[in-house]
């Protein structure tokens, strides 16, 4: 009886291996996020003499490089989540409402844009559309083209490598609303007279809206703390860049500084997405939402096999 109530007492004993495991988390959480992010925000808001100050923020608010930079982050972040919106969502549902050929492979091959670090993807992307890219010397050998077409180097191929390389992410977020999406309330649309174009925008669309908010935020975030593609195709007014080109000189104290007050304000800005769109996500109720079974069409034959084209150069 003794036993049975030290037993009680004392509960299961936790595993030794399981606290080191708990403690190697944190250690590396400490060290790897609480820390860096601290010392982000200290520099921020610290002088060269360690005391802290407004004055970092108020010379990037009143900069107007830093302002444009900024602006720019913002438009590239939007117009790519909508740009990655009309791609996925058209994707996501030709996988998920269609039978045509290569369907199974085409679903799994959506990922392929997503894995390849940004790096190749951009130079990918130069190799082909550059100025001296595979598609210009055709246009010059075959059509006599005397000066090169300027299809990367810009804002336009900072906009393109996005799109291509992100859409995957709006794809499988939308794939995943879709398919909890129940079918009964599609044909209760069709019923009532809504087909087509206003049974999807009034009925389908909306019921995805939380795996929709969710890609379009990982979408405009990547977007907008990407510095790797606009460096490659000469774009610098954007945040991200100037964060980075500002650290890396290790020239001027204050323009180092300027980059970490940067860096602190992407941080923030990611927050305050996040929380916009938990919120956004939150004003209805998704609750009833469940993984249901979804009967797929089949396509004409042109129209498989313009599917299968889209999907082939997309991918």
């Amino acid at each position: 009886m003794a036993q049975t109530a030290a037993l009680v007492i004392r509960g299961p004993r936790t595993p030794a291996s399981a606290m080191i495991g708990f403690g190697l988390i944190w250690a590396f959480l400490v060290l790897f996020v609480l820390y860096p992010l601290t010392r982000i925000f200290y520099d921020a808001f610290a002088d060269e003499a360690g005391q802290l100050t407004l004055a970092n923020f108020h010379e990037f608010f009143t900069d107007r490089y830093y302002l444009r930079s900024l602006w720019n982050s913002l438009v590239l972040g939007a117009a790519t989540v909508i740009a990655t919106s009309v791609i996925g969502i058209a994707v996501a549902f030709l996988i998920i409402r269609y039978e045509f050929p290569y369907r199974n492979l085409f679903s799994y091959l959506t990922m392929l844009p997503m894995i390849l670090p940004p790096l190749v993807g951009v130079l990918g992307f130069v190799f082909i559309l550059g100025r001296a890219g595979t598609v210009n010397v055709l246009l010059m050998d075959w059509f006599g083209l005397q000066t090169p077409i300027n299809f990367m180097y810009g804002m336009q191929g900072v906009l393109l490598v996005e799109t291509l390389h992100l859409f995957p992410f709006m794809t499988l977020s939308i794939l995943d609303s879709l398919s909890k999406v129940d079918p009964s309330l599609e044909e209760a649309a069709q019923v009532v007279g809504a087909n087509g174009w206003r049974r999807f925008r009034d009925v389908t669309l909306p019921l995805t809206t939380p795996g929709y908010v969710s890609g379009a935020l990982l979408v405009f975030i990547w977007t907008f703390a990407d510095f790797v593609t606009p460096l490659v195709v000469g774009v610098q007014d954007l945040l991200a860049v100037q964060a980075y080109l500002n650290i890396v000189q290790f020239v001027d104290r204050r323009i180092f500084r300027m980059g970490i007050v940067i860096s602190a304000l992407l941080v923030v800005l990611a927050i305050v997405f996040v929380l916009v769109a938990r919120h956004y996500v939150a004003i209805k109720d998704y609750s009833s939402l469940a993984y249901s079974k979804v009967e797929r069409r089949r396509l004409g034959t042109v129209a498989r096999w313009l599917a299968v084209g889209f999907l082939a150069l997309l991918m």
